[in-house]
């Protein structure tokens, strides 16, 4: 705000409440909690801004605090404050004096009158010399503060003899009076000259989690399972919800309020079914084994009034789902009484997008809006709808139902208004709608929405796709009316990535993060007005990149398309050494991303960023480097998303065979000096091409990786259900899946990582694996690393360079001559 920076730092909060630890005299052992993890727990987080902007809500420790951001004042400002408080200042001076009077008079000890003579008379010649400049000021302030400590202790302990003198008690309420106006402007006026400090709101054994602003004044939050909301004014605290039942596997997610905070929707999940995941603690001194529970849940969706006037909400019954099923999301419309729900059900295979008009009156209507079915199973991105701000009866979502995602626009037709026994119209009631749905498609073709949100004015939407090229994003501006659409300006090539934008004017301004292949995240502010004449151009906010880290020279990779055997396009990095020339033969190193879904073709910065450096290092090392957004990968549309439906490690397999063919025909690639790695969902196709490809993989490092998909099924159903069905139900499809079917044909060599707490891959992937290896005489082809730290994105720096040495000895030993 007018360029202003608020600084927030952890060294100034403080240290977060934690439980105590009992002294160990033998520490010659592991310190569990050093260094790294303590100031992990002392991070900032969970920052989000009051509808007027002026408040920053954030968690600390698990408690929440609030930030109030004051304007800076002008000169005349602060001295307008300045003088209220010189005022009351001389008002207090007046009673101290004559109460200085009445202890002499009451011939009290010197010892309490003393002091209080002394401090009035420096703070009549401080405020003397103290008008001018804020540090003076400041120094007033302090003074004051002092004398009033003085004062009070008059009124908690005031001397005997004064207890009896007539009028004390009178002067003593006279002068606490005038103590209230004081404290009121000295606090007005320290908050206008010094920055402002936050103010904390908890402070509970329980965290707070998911804290966000209802309106200016109101904070809605969760601990121990429910919503609660805390006014900030009265400090009143309501609790909404009272489902939630940890002993019963009962819980409360998704609190979705309504744009003026007065009803909140949220769904209570039973997992009771679940099953327990145990992710032992090896690290203390006692071996312990928490669990969270995986599986399916029955879901109920409820709404509640936000100001505690109701006991019971609101449960919104929809159809009966069919197969497992979830709530994705929730938004409410421009009316604040009916709201917008999208249910996921028949296995993950169909979408329903439903409207609930008027929640919970007597003329609660439940519309489908629409419908599809998807015999693989629905996209994530068509989880993007929103109602028009200026329309409760219209909105936009997302659907792959032409093999992209696009947008569509959906018009819900409004009952008539029946006349009464008279004859006459009623004005009274909202006679709701028709189960009539007009839905035109607004966007088209080989590319697809990633992100859409309408303006304030209801008119144009704003959204984010893959148009220009898919390893880039750019805005577009659409007008519905006219089906006109216009490119957002933009400055630069590359990742716009995480957009926001307000919700308050008709010519919005859009934030977002910008990035290139070399240059990470920045945050960048644009105003949206494609119709104004004027050229709006980013406006970069932030500037992260320390100097030594743009002035590096990195190896630039190569964007480039290889042909698949199925006809398709496989897009493509690759880096090449330094002097790489078609005269000598090299070897390379295939990069594979993970969760199968992501996109790592891209010329922007992501989470794959120690992955990029480490690429860059094996270039020096002489390496070629591969890395190809196989199939499944996102970015591409509905067929290459769902190409890897019930054979994981088919096509996406294919596409590395072909890719690394194409490379070693052109590149000059060494086809016996080939090696993979990759995490996660890249670790499980290091394993399927290290024991399916001997001819083409000569060593493989595997890190946190799926071996059995039967156990990835326990821990994230959700996931493996999507790409493989049920291991009951298609028991094939998971054995053709999984690298530990193939381990008796392992025969190059093989490194695995995996951290011991990991709770989304589990460490027993890797264990199970090594095991078979073991029992199948396969030592000499195997070697393994366990981090009993580290979950399944590692967090310790010392973890990731332990990790990536291991890999790099590792090619160096059976990739080099």
């Amino acid at each position: 705000r007018n360029d202003a920076k608020i600084l927030l730092r952890v060294s100034d909060m403080p240290k977060p409440t934690a439980s105590p630890t009992p002294e160990n005299k033998l520490d010659y052992g592991l310190i569990v909690r050093d260094e790294f993890v303590t100031s992990r727990a002392n991070q900032l987080g969970n920052f989000e801004w009051s509808p007027d902007s002026k408040k920053l809500l954030f968690s600390h420790g698990g408690d929440l605090y609030v930030l109030k951001v004051v304007e800076p004042l002008s000169a005349e400002q602060k001295n307008a404050k300045w003088n209220v408080f010189e005022t009351s200042l001389r008002q207090r001076s007046a009673i101290v004096k004559r109460l200085v009077s009445a202890l002499e008079s009451a011939a009290v000890d010197p010892s309490n009158t003393t002091p209080l003579k002394q401090q009035q008379k420096d703070l009549d010649v401080s405020m003397q010399s103290g008008g001018q400049w804020d540090s003076q000021r400041l120094i007033v302030l302090q003074i004051a503060r002092k004398l009033w400590s003085t004062i009070n202790r008059l009124n908690t302990s005031p001397p005997d003899q004064l207890k009896s003198t007539a009028g004390f008690p009178e002067l003593l309420a006279e002068l606490n009076e005038v103590q209230k106006s004081v404290n009121i402007a000295g606090t007005d006026y320290e908050e206008s000259v010094q920055p402002a400090k936050p103010k904390r709101y908890t402070k509970t054994q329980a965290s707070e989690s998911g804290a966000r602003f209802l309106d200016n004044e109101r904070i809605v939050f969760q601990q121990t399972g429910h919503l609660y909301v805390l006014n900030t004014v009265d400090a009143s605290l309501i609790q909404l919800t009272k489902e939630a039942n940890p002993q019963t596997s009962i819980s409360v997610s998704g609190g979705t309020p309504n744009k003026a905070g007065t009803l909140i929707a949220y769904v209570v999940s039973d997992a009771s079914k679940q099953k327990a995941l145990f992710v032992p603690n090896y690290l203390d001194e006692f071996t312990a084994a928490p669990s969270v529970r995986r599986g399916w849940s029955e879901q109920k969706l409820f709404v509640v009034p936000t100001d505690g006037s109701r006991d019971a909400p609101f449960e919104i019954k929809l159809p009966k789902a069919e197969g497992v099923s979830n709530f994705r999301r929730m938004l409410w419309t421009t009316d604040g009484r009916s709201l917008i729900v999208d249910r996921n059900d028949k296995d993950t295979k169909r979408r329903q997008l439903f409207y609930i008009h008027d929640v919970g009156s007597k003329g609660e209507q439940t519309i489908l809006v629409t419908e599809e079915t998807d015999d693989k199973w629905q996209a994530p991105l068509s989880v993007i709808f929103e109602p028009n701000p200026k329309n409760s009866g219209e909105l936009f979502f997302a659907s792959e139902r032409d093999g992209y995602s696009h947008l569509y626009l959906a018009k819900l037709t409004p009952n008539r208004a029946e006349p009464n026994p008279t004859g006459e119209i009623r004005s009274d009631g909202d006679p709701g709608f028709s189960s009539n749905v007009t839905i035109g498609q607004l966007t088209k073709g080989n590319w697809q929405v990633e992100w859409a949100k309408w303006t304030a004015d209801g008119d144009q939407i704003v959204y984010s796709s893959t148009k220009e090229n898919t390893a880039e994003r750019q805005f577009y501006s659409l007008y519905p009316a006219g089906g006109e659409e216009l490119l957002i300006t933009s400055s630069a090539k590359g990742m716009r990535s995480s957009p926001q934008m307000d919700d308050q004017n008709a010519q919005p301004t859009l934030l977002f993060s910008f990035s290139q292949w070399n240059r990470p995240d920045d945050l960048y502010a644009q105003k949206i007005c494609p119709k104004c004449g004027n050229i709006y151009v980013p406006k970069q906010l932030t500037n992260t990149m320390p100097d030594a880290f743009t002035k590096r020279t990195w190896n630039e990779p190569k964007f480039i398309d290889i042909p698949s055997r199925d006809g398709k396009i496989i897009k493509t990095k690759i880096y090449l050494p330094a002097g790489h020339t078609a005269k000598q033969k090299y070897p390379m190193a295939i990069f594979v991303h993970g969760a199968g879904y992501l996109q790592n073709t891209i010329n922007g910065w992501n989470n794959y960023y120690r992955e990029f450096m480490f690429n860059q290092l094996l270039t020096q090392k002489g390496y070629v480097v591969l890395d190809i957004d196989y199939r499944g990968s996102a970015g591409y549309g509905r067929d290459w998303r769902t190409d890897v439906y019930d054979f994981l490690g088919g096509k996406d397999y294919d596409d590395h065979i072909d890719s690394i063919d194409y490379m070693v025909k052109n590149y000059a690639v060494d086809q016996k000096r080939i090696g993979v790695y990759g995490g996660s969902y890249g670790g499980f196709m290091a394993g399927m091409l290290v024991t399916r490809a001997p001819d083409r993989i000569a060593a493989a490092a595997a890190l946190r990786s799926v071996f059995d998909w039967k156990n990835y099924y326990a821990s994230s159903p959700q996931y493996t259900a999507q790409r493989l069905g049920f291991p009951d139900k298609n028991h094939e499809a998971y054995k053709r899946s999984s690298p530990i079917t193939y381990a008796d044909k392992l025969e190059r060599p093989l490194l695995i990582l995996h951290g011991m707490s990991d709770d989304n891959v589990h460490v027993q992937d890797s264990v199970q694996m090594i095991e078979k290896l073991i029992r199948l005489g396969k030592t000499p082809f195997f070697e393994a690393m366990l981090y009993p730290s580290e979950n399944h994105g590692f967090v310790r720096p010392d973890s990731w360079t332990d990790e990536y040495t291991r890999i790099l000895n590792f090619f160096e030993k059976h990739l080099k001559p």
